[in-house]
């Protein structure tokens, strides 16, 4: 029997919107789309998964997204979320365990998957104009990281989510 998919997300710059659209692309069954801003148009709790998508702030989902996971309850739950650091780094490890633990709260964690996203380019401003240059220093090495995610998603990334998602949707339907 076919569950019915909820995908949400939170996106600051499209990154994660794309990437959700991507998701959306292969889920089986009855499914429906809908970003964060809009959620309470639609009555989450009818379905059995919900894939939540989101960007990461200082270390952890968006404001917005951690809110919407602290209302559900008794759900089967996957996300996946946009960085501008590596998804294997220090940093990405830290944002797979804070939101994860979220996650588990109330709910049953099925599936966790995260990508680079391209920085904002407001935000990366606002870094060069820190008290001090203290907070998030522009270093070579920082300079380095916000070019190389440029041009993420790419279609590699979008790949990468959609074979991890059908595999654990699969597996899910078996449990």
């Amino acid at each position: 029997m076919l569950q019915k998919t909820l995908v949400t997300y939170s996106s600051l710059t499209g990154n994660t919107k794309k990437v959700a659209e991507k998701i959306y692309e292969i889920v089986d069954g009855e499914k429906a789309i809908i970003s964060l801003n809009e959620i309470n148009s639609v009555n989450y709790n009818e379905y059995d998964r919900i894939i939540i998508g989101f960007w990461v702030d200082k270390g952890t989902a968006d404001k917005r997204t951690r809110e919407f996971i602290k209302k559900l309850s008794g759900k089967k739950v996957a996300y996946f979320g946009t960085l501008g650091a590596d998804p294997a780094s220090d940093h990405g490890r830290t944002v797979r365990e804070r939101v994860s633990a979220l996650c588990n709260e109330n709910n049953t964690l099925f599936g966790e998957f995260l990508c680079r996203g391209k920085i904002d380019p407001k935000l990366v401003e606002k870094m060069g104009k820190f008290p001090l240059k203290l907070i998030h220093p522009l270093t070579p090495e920082r300079l380095q990281r916000i070019e190389d995610a440029k041009p993420h998603p790419n279609e590699k990334d979008f790949q990468e989510a959609q074979n991890y998602f059908m595999k654990i949707l699969k597996l899910n339907l078996k449990k």
